[in-house]
């Protein structure tokens, strides 16, 4: 029988696609013909999981994984599918967790058996777990570290605002004077220490002091009776001052102060002649008006002290000599007055006394002096410069 070479064609193709599968499968690690069993495990993140990555059971790769999808009710978890061959029999507890394979980052599920006396069925679903990798691991052991190193950073860098505000141009130049003062106080201690070393080395003051100390102290112990009198002197002193009466003095003292502070209530109430004084308004303007009216006496007596003035005028005419009287004078002059004058008109009584070279003309003469006086107040208006004299007749 004569095969076709189109029959030829399709199974080298055929072949040839079976082949390429097997081969495929070889280089997983996975035959077509070997038994397998299929497990689950449900993760919420696989951390880099592949296909085709390894399932590794005591360090050696006993399976691959199949298949990863997305599963749950918001596809929140991811379910991976893997298979074993050899039919391994593991413990109904054994957790499949995933971890970093080689320094690259590379992940495997490694299966970690438990002491459950059950076994697993194939298509069961393993406890699933995620390892940390060691970049995880690094960053998680380092995390605290960046945390402090954060705050560190940032004091640092208050601290350095906090230097630089303080640290101005004035504060600067401030530090400059004060070490150049320091400076300057270290060359004046230098040079008074030299002073010092001079002066020990010629004039020798000190041992003059150390000498006068001496003296001092042999002074005090040749004089050691008198200083010992001295201080039973003192202490008896200090005895009679102790028995002085304190607390009486002081109950005194505080009587008296009571005392005063009742006398300064009574005053502040109004109470006696200095009461009144301090809060009598009355007394207070009675004597303010009696100052007024002696400053206007004193002006009246600087401006017209002929009101003022005792005239004691003699006349030599008279041979009997008669009683002196008090005399309103009310004008005065050089020149006599005509007897047709208004003052002679007016007054009909107006009698006219010479003295020394002037004239003085009088209205009326009394005996007692306050009704000359009132005589005066009534012509104080109308003559201004009159006064009262004493007129001596003989």
């Amino acid at each position: 029988m004569k095969i076709n070479r189109e029959v030829k064609l399709a199974l080298a193709a055929i072949a040839a696609v079976c082949i390429l599968i097997w081969g495929i499968n070889f280089l997983k690690g996975s035959s077509l013909f070997d038994s397998k069993t299929t497990y689950y495990g449900v993760y919420d993140n696989v951390g880099g999981l592949k296909v085709s990555s390894g399932v590794i059971y005591r360090g050696y790769q006993v399976g691959q994984v199949s298949n990863i999808v997305f599963t749950g009710e918001r596809m929140d978890k991811v379910l991976v599918e893997f298979f074993l061959k050899d039919n391994l029999s593991l413990p109904k507890d054994t957790r499949a967790v995933i971890q970093s394979a080689d320094l690259m980052g590379s992940k495997v599920i490694n299966l970690l058996p438990g002491t459950a006396d059950a076994t697993l069925q194939d298509g069961d679903t393993l406890i699933a777990e995620v390892e940390q990798g060691m970049m995880e691991q690094v960053g998680q052991q380092i995390a605290p570290f960046k945390v402090r190193l954060e705050r560190l950073m940032t004091s640092l860098d208050s601290t350095l605002l906090t230097i630089r505000e303080v640290l101005d141009e004035r504060t600067v130049n401030g530090l400059k004077n004060s070490f150049q003062s320091v400076e300057q106080m270290l060359d004046n201690l230098e040079g008074v220490s030299g002073k010092l070393n001079v002066m020990l080395d010629e004039n020798g003051r000190v041992d003059n002091i150390l000498e006068n100390v001496e003296g001092i102290t042999e002074n005090l112990k040749n004089n050691d009776e008198r200083v010992s009198r001295i201080m039973d002197n003192m202490s008896v002193l200090s005895d009679s001052l102790r028995r002085v009466p304190v607390n009486q003095t002081v109950r005194d003292l505080n009587n008296m102060t009571l005392r005063i502070d009742s006398i300064l209530m009574k005053m502040n109430r109004g109470k006696g002649t200095a009461g009144a004084f301090l809060n009598d308004n009355n007394l207070y303007y009675s004597l303010n008006d009696v100052a007024e009216n002696l400053n206007r006496l004193l002006v009246e007596f600087r401006y017209n002290p002929k009101k003022f003035i005792r005239l004691s005028l003699v006349d030599f005419s008279a041979a009997n000599k008669e009683v002196g009287e008090y005399a309103v004078v009310i004008y005065e002059s050089s020149d006599r007055l005509a007897a047709d004058s208004d003052l002679y008109k007016k007054y009909s009584g107006l009698k006219e006394v010479k003295y020394r070279d002037k004239y003085l003309y009088v209205v009326g003469t009394y005996k007692n002096l306050k009704r000359a006086q009132r005589e005066l107040v009534s012509l104080g208006e109308e003559y201004k410069d009159a006064y009262i004299a004493r007129i001596d007749f003989y």
